[in-house]
C-alpha cells in the first residue's frame, strides 16, 4: 500500500534546532506557535468556530 501525503500548511514555533525542543506538550507549556494555511485549504477550514476542539495530525521534517 502507498500513503502520500500533501501539506495544507506550516507550524511556526520558536525553536530553529532539535536541541532543547520539549517532545511532550507537557514540556511546551506556555509555548506559542502559528499555523500557516495554504490560501487553497482556507476555505475549507472556515467553520472551525463552531468547535472547541481541532486535531492536528503533522508530520515533522527536520
Amino acid at each position: 500500500m502507498k500513503v502520500e501525503l500533501e501539506s495544507i500548511g506550516t507550524i511556526h514555533t520558536q525553536f530553529k534546532k532539535i536541541e532543547g525542543m520539549p517532545i511532550q506538550p507537557t514540556g511546551a507549556k506556555g509555548i506559542k506557535g502559528t499555523i500557516e494555511i495554504k490560501d487553497k485549504y482556507v476555505d475549507g477550514l472556515k467553520d472551525l468556530g463552531d468547535f472547541s476542539h481541532i486535531h492536528l495530525i503533522y508530520l515533522l521534517h527536520k
